[in-house]
């Protein structure tokens, strides 16, 4: 990355190929001189499935945005979406009998963790690394507290590690392009990044995407990045639940979640389904109560299992995080916000939004941000480089 020099990063997803460029300046801000979104091909939960259509889709696009701008590039950033995402929280200590810490310990506890992960991931590689949590004689510290005195010191740390034959594959598609891979950055992340600085967020935050076929979480606890999990399940699955319960034709499901509310269904207790909605079809008395009762068990569900009751989140339990809720069917947004806001504890603050165009080039405005600026927590980034893990963490926390 060069100053006052195009940038370009290009995110991966099922849907789209978003490709962004940008310009640093001395003080790493950057302004974008281009963006462009495209259909995708060969790619399935993230995953490359077609390398070479992939790279003919990818290639031809590069060649005008290149052509537009007069600049041809040589590396790039990737966001990549893929649902093989392997997070590790891991805790290392070092009994400290009264002395000092020192870069020694930090060192001690590294190369502990970094045994214990790749010994346990022989087939994945390391993407993001996140400082968690520091802990001096059971007091939370906001950074590593080298130099000071105490009797236990724990360290913890998320890793985020991808399996190395979709890293290959990746390398494989941008190397047909004559581009080479400067950064991986997981997807989850960079949506978060973008989200926290949009809203000024400042705490500890939830992310929940309902798609209509997959839905994720992510977690970032004091601005790390701690827990990210993917589901392959969405918003598709309720419609799919009143086809089935309710014996409807799928058109129909799909013209009533798209022209009536049901924020207010439990109120409709003797009111039955309109008949237009069975245009072309045989007319079936099916209560709104018994409606909504489907709709209302099905997205207790969703929550329950990606929030509510996610056993990996039991240590949020007694802190009721801000939640960023966001649906990529309008008519679910648009007819079932106020019933899923209903599902989270009342002393939950949620914000629900619907994911419109805009936000397709989320990913890449918060990668721009983190390769300008960096993140705080992030003990460090992950770059082709020959030197080990270990000394660009310490290149990172040590400078």
């Amino acid at each position: 990355m060069e100053i006052n020099q195009p940038y370009l990063f290009v995110e991966i997803n099922d849907k789209n190929f978003n490709f962004l460029v940008v310009k640093y300046d001395e003080n790493f801000d950057f302004k974008i001189i281009y963006s462009e979104t495209i259909k995708s091909e060969g790619i399935s939960n993230g995953k490359v499935v077609d390398a070479l259509i992939i790279s003919k889709i990818i290639k031809e696009n590069l060649n005008l945005i290149e052509n537009k701008i007069n600049f041809t590039f040589k590396s790039a950033t990737i966001i990549s979406d893929q649902n093989t995402y392997k997070c590790i929280n891991v805790s290392g200590y070092k009994n400290l009998s009264g002395s000092q810490i020192t870069d020694d310990d930090i060192s001690f506890i590294l190369n502990d963790i970094k045994k214990i992960i790749s010994d346990n991931q022989p087939s994945k590689t390391l993407i993001h690394l996140f400082n968690s949590k520091f802990v001096l004689d059971k007091n939370n510290i906001e950074k590593i507290p080298i130099g000071l005195y105490g009797e236990f010191y724990n360290q913890h740390l998320t890793f985020f590690l991808l399996p190395k034959n979709d890293l290959k594959n990746l390398k494989l598609i941008f190397n047909n392009c004559h581009i080479n891979i400067e950064r991986v950055v997981y997807k989850n992340f960079a949506e978060g990044i973008n989200l926290i600085n949009k809203n000024s967020i400042s705490k500890s935050v939830g992310i929940i995407n309902i798609n209509k076929k997959r839905s994720k979480i992510s977690i970032f606890k004091n601005l790390s990045f701690v827990y990210s999990e993917d589901y392959s399940f969405g918003s598709d699955i309720i419609m799919s639940d009143v086809e089935k319960v309710c014996s409807l034709n799928i058109d129909i499901v799909k013209n009533i979640f798209k022209n009536m509310s049901f924020e207010n269904l439990n109120e409709k207790e003797n009111d039955y389904l309109d008949e237009n909605f069975f245009q072309g079809d045989k007319f079936r008395k099916i209560s709104l109560s018994h409606l909504n009762e489907v709709i209302s068990a099905r997205i207790e569900e969703i929550i329950n299992l990606i929030f509510m009751k996610n056993i990996n989140l039991k240590y949020l339990k007694n802190e009721n995080i801000d939640v960023y809720l966001f649906f990529e069917d309008v008519n679910m947004f648009k007819n079932l916000k106020k019933s899923f806001a209903k599902k989270f504890s009342e002393n939950q603050r949620v914000f629900i939004e619907n994911l419109n165009q805009d936000e397709n080039l989320g990913a890449c405005i918060g990668s721009a941000e983190l390769m300008g600026k960096g993140w705080e927590r992030e003990a460090i980034p992950i770059i082709q480089t020959k030197k080990s893990i270990i000394s660009r963490i310490f290149n990172t926390i040590f400078g």
